[in-house]
């Protein structure tokens, strides 16, 4: 297993650097987090996505940052900047300001949930910025089977923004192996606004696999691909997060 990793790594890792010399704009670096919030914590996360270019078009590559910091064991904020790899270089695409708070434990109510309350400021006046509020749950069904979904609304405003509330939806199920890699499915569901939904060709609707694991002692990554399901969605999307929390 631990040599499948380290290709899995490689592989990863080439990737992303053969994707450096190419012309991306904007890929979607988005998971199905977590309701759980751990007293103490303090970690970085770098994440990327790739989308290869459809009919011709550029591929689109995404950098993003994160650090995180828990106030207590029910309450952490974040802070990122995502960045898209252009011709002349990185251009700085938005800054997010994030305050997660977790309602329910699994040790008492048998699931874990949270509240998020986002805000992110866009770069340019040509591209809106959102304020949101998401709903995250997980609950393991057996010793290794895990359950994700989560549910987000918000608004955006300024230039270009829709009108209506934003919908999204995504979810995931994960199964342990013996050796403590996680592996699963995952979908992701963009629903555009009250305002206009669409139809399904209209919207954002994607589906693959992921795997989680981890690198050495404080160091997580988690792989996945995502394939298309409606015309509006990129048709392939792959994504690599890599984390590092602080002793």
């Amino acid at each position: 297993m631990k040599a499948v990793l380290c290709r899995l790594l490689t592989y990863a890792g080439g990737m992303a650097s053969l994707c450096w010399l190419s012309m991306p704009a904007l890929a979607n670096t988005s998971s199905v987090f977590s309701p759980d919030v751990s007293e103490g914590d303090r970690s970085f996360e770098y994440r990327s996505s790739f989308e290869p270019g459809e009919d011709g078009g550029p591929d689109t590559l995404a950098h993003r940052l994160h650090y995180q910091q828990s106030i207590n064991g029910q309450t952490r904020w974040r802070i990122m900047s995502q960045l898209s790899d252009k011709d002349e270089g990185l251009e700085y695409r938005y800054t997010r300001l994030e305050l997660q708070h977790q309602l329910h434990e699994d040790e008492d109510a048998g699931f874990d949930s949270a509240l998020r309350f986002e805000l992110q400021i866009a770069e340019g006046d040509d591209t809106p910025s959102r304020a949101r509020v998401a709903w995250t749950g997980k609950v393991d069904a057996t010793p290794r089977w895990q359950l994700r979904a989560n549910v987000l609304t918000g608004k955006q405003f300024d230039s270009g923004a829709k009108s209506g509330l934003l919908l999204e939806t995504r979810w995931q199920a994960t199964y342990k192996l013996d050796s403590g890699v996680r592996v699963g499915l995952e979908m992701f569901n963009d629903l555009n606004t009250t305002a206009d939904f669409g139809s399904f060709d209209e919207q954002e609707h994607t589906l693959g696999p992921i795997v989680k694991f981890d690198i050495v002692k404080g160091w997580k990554a988690e792989a996945s691909y995502h394939a298309g399901l409606s015309d509006d969605a990129s048709d392939d999307t792959f994504r690599l997060h890599v984390k590092y929390r602080l002793p």
